[in-house]
């Protein structure tokens, strides 16, 4: 590593350390820089998810939804610690950002994909399917959601693609 690398790597770290100091007593973890604040927005779809069986006109809503990036996520709060949580992500360690950035992705996919198959089975009129799906569906995004809040919380879970694929067989 040249004496450029090694002093811009410096300097990220003491950001990170300065970053941490501010992040305690916030909404900020303190030691991985995310905020759980961020999976609301992931909850919103899941409840929306869970209402489809009884009340199809939700459809519309899930279909409204888009997923928001932390950052873009943040922009749009109103939590206290927004500015914080914006600028402390990129400086999240590695082995929580990735595993949390992936997480997210997972989710997202999740979520496309339960849809698109609720409005097929919406648009079959099988209301049994809609129901397993649904359940399903939330269940599995709930799981996901329970995971990264261990990662913002500290912890790295490991996710296999086989654990993430059958996450993904909701019906």
């Amino acid at each position: 590593m040249n004496a450029a690398a090694v002093e811009n790597e410096e300097a990220r770290h003491q950001h990170y350390l300065a970053l941490s100091k501010r992040a305690q007593g916030s909404n900020v973890n303190d030691r991985t820089l995310l905020a759980t604040d961020y999976l609301n927005h992931i909850n919103e779809i899941v409840m929306l998810v869970e209402l489809i069986p009884d009340a199809p006109e939700c459809l519309d809503d899930c279909k409204a939804w888009q997923p928001l990036g932390y950052q873009e996520h943040f922009i749009n709060s109103g939590i206290a610690d927004r500015d914080l949580a914006i600028e402390a992500y990129d400086y999240s360690p590695p082995q929580f950002r990735v595993a949390f950035d992936r997480l997210v992705t997972e989710m997202n996919r999740l979520v496309a994909l339960s849809i698109a198959r609720l409005e097929e089975a919406l648009s079959e009129g099988n209301d049994d399917i809609t129901r397993l799906i649904a359940t399903r569906a939330s269940r599995n995004l709930q799981d996901l959601i329970g995971q990264a809040g261990a990662v913002i919380h500290g912890e790295t879970p490991v996710l296999d693609q086989a654990e993430i694929d059958r996450l993904m067989e909701i019906g």
